[in-house]
């Protein structure tokens, strides 16, 4: 008889929760099997123990609760903690395919759902790596956000993967931190920050790119016991185990002023159907919101984590094999999730690379959000960091960037990780068809444009170093003080055009401008302007000596400036 390995999602019990609520690290608890349903046909793994589903409440009546973390509360006791009562609780079984209704059917039971295999995102075409991670940098303007403080210090990074060998990063020039205490690993034995060299120290140099000051955490989801066929694979119940972590993490009582900024890279996904229960079962995992992996991650976000997702590597171009030739509407489950950023992948050129999937995803159809930047030589793992595996950490290293800048605070909208991922979708350079495209999402992510978003405003007071660009000049004008006879109806004295200002500068050639300290401008941090920020200055001079030209060749002075002020154009 052939058997499908399940979720079963149990009602509340007293011993369930118990064990669920228990502070003892998730390798050391297990199952009694005296709290679950005794059916013939069904087999509980007594390893897997009961795991805590938050309960969730929707705000309205015709919002589905599970959706977006902005349409439901969650079951919070008189403590702030998760009620036990409102929740319910996750164990693992195996199961007859002729008894899985016997099983959903039980009184105690809430739901079975389907358990799917889960693999990382990776992809090894064969063609060669096109550029660096150096590359990447400049692309993103890397170096100009770290040198204002966009590095992701204070950031919370998850790394959720095949593990973390910190090592490896040290001898590639990353030597991050690892927040060993809230790392996870779902075995006994295994050690955070010294996983075999592979998929997820990858995507944690790729993270290091943008966010090198960032907390990781090592989140060794991969290395389950409970792996499929290969051993970069595992299962959703054990996703399910991870985010609860990640729950009790943004949920755990906060000193004041701590920041508490989380961003969760997921370079891993569903790559076929046939992996899940049929759409429009009940326990389907694929297209049905109420899965229990589905809804912890619209929980998680809820809390305050920002969410990334690869879109996966069933693209029409050239699919991975594992996607079984099936290349449309392949954003499955959470890779499509509202509550995330759904990642495709670019080369350095801007190019699609032919594997990145495209939308519409199945949860929510306009998936993906924005591009990467993949397949490029970088960590040494592997010939080429490649797949949306890599391109996902990369823009992931660039939320935390912008974390450092905008924190995440409870209760404050603008600071929500949906305020979040409006952003990064507004600020990416678009691509392929104007505007949202099911290839690109809305571009590739800006983090030069992040830049200028986050860059200090320093305040200059031109009149004072220029004094001469500050006389009063024909925009905006007293057109009767001036000319007066367009007053009285006489034909004016014509000006002639502004002719085009000088030719712009060549990049490097114009020497930074200089203050009275004989340094870059004064008060200025260290900054030196823009290259277009130059160019506008040389234009505006341009056109204001030319204009006292004119004037002075008509026989016109300039008026003085006004006594309340340098007056830049004003005539007062």
């Amino acid at each position: 008889m052939a058997k499908r390995r399940v979720m079963v999602e149990l009602k509340y019990n007293r011993d369930l929760a118990e064990v669920a609520f228990s502070a003892a690290p998730v390798t050391e608890k297990e199952l009694d099997v005296g709290t679950v349903p005794k059916i013939a046909g069904v087999s509980f793994d007594k390893s897997y123990a009961p795991t805590l589903l938050p309960g969730i409440t929707a705000r309205t009546a015709t919002q589905a609760p599970y959706v977006s973390g902005e349409k439901f509360d969650l079951a919070i006791d008189e403590q702030g903690a998760f009620d036990p009562e409102r929740s319910t609780y996750l164990v693992r079984a195996e199961v007859e395919e002729t008894k899985i209704q016997d099983l959903a059917s039980h009184n105690t039971v809430a739901g079975v759902f389907a358990d799917v295999q889960i693999e990382p995102t990776l992809i090894c075409p064969g063609s060669p790596p096109m550029g660096t991670d150096a590359d990447v940098e400049r692309l993103l303007c890397v170096p100009q956000m770290h040198r204002i403080g966009m590095d992701g210090t204070g950031i919370l990074v998850a790394i959720v993967d095949t593990g973390i060998n910190l090592a490896h990063l040290a001898a590639r020039g990353k030597t991050i931190t690892l927040d060993t205490a809230r790392s996870w690993v779902p075995t006994a034995g295994m050690v955070p920050g010294t996983a075999p060299v592979g998929h997820g120290t990858m995507c944690a140099f790729d993270a290091a790119i943008a966010a090198p000051k960032a907390i990781f955490l090592d989140i060794q989801l991969l290395r389950s016991s409970a792996s499929g066929p290969t051993v970069m694979s595992g299962v959703l119940s054990d996703a399910v185990r991870a985010y609860v972590h990640l729950c009790n993490i943004m949920s755990a009582p906060r000193r004041p002023g701590e920041n508490r900024s989380l961003v969760i890279n997921n370079s891993w996904g569903m790559f076929h159907p046939s992996w899940d229960f049929p759409v429009g079962h009940p326990g389907n995992y694929s297209d049905n919101p109420n899965h229990p992996f589905n809804r912890i991650v619209s929980t998680l976000e809820r809390l305050g984590a920002d969410i990334l997702f690869a879109a996966g590597n069933c693209g029409a171009n050239c699919p991975d094999g594992r996607c079984g030739g099936v290349t449309t509407n392949a954003i499955y489950g959470a890779n499509g999730h509202p509550s995330v950023l759904t990642i495709a992948g670019v080369d350095i050129s801007n190019t699609r690379v032919g594997y990145s999937s495209q939308g519409p995803g199945r949860l929510s159809r306009n998936k993906p959000d924005l591009c990467g930047y993949t397949h490029f030589r970088g960590s040494g793992v592997y010939p080429a960091d490649g797949g949306t595996s890599a391109a996902t950490p990369v823009v992931a290293g660039v939320v935390a960037a912008v974390r450092t800048k905008r924190p995440y605070t409870p209760g404050s909208p603008a600071t929500s990780p949906a305020s979040i991922r409006a952003l990064m979708r507004s600020t990416a350079t678009d691509l392929g068809t104007a505007g949202f495209d099911f290839d690109h999402g809305f571009g590739v992510v800006g983090g030069c444009a992040l830049y200028r978003r986050f860059r200090p405003r320093v305040p200059i007071d031109l009149c004072k170093r220029y004094p001469w660009l500050c006389q009063p000049r024909p925009i905006p004008i007293d057109i009767c003080s001036r000319f007066p006879e367009l007053c009285r109806g006489l034909p004016p004295r014509p000006i002639p055009p502004i002719p085009p200002g000088p030719r712009p500068p060549v990049p490097g050639s114009v020497p930074s401008l200089t203050g009275a300290e004989g340094g870059e401008m004064g008060g200025f941090d260290g900054m030196a302007f823009e290259e277009g920020d130059l160019e506008e200055l040389v234009q505006a001079a341009w056109q204001a000596g030319y204009y006292d030209g004119q004037l002075a060749a008509q026989g016109e002075r300039p008026k003085p400036p006004s006594s309340g002020g340098c007056g830049c154009g004003s005539n007062k």
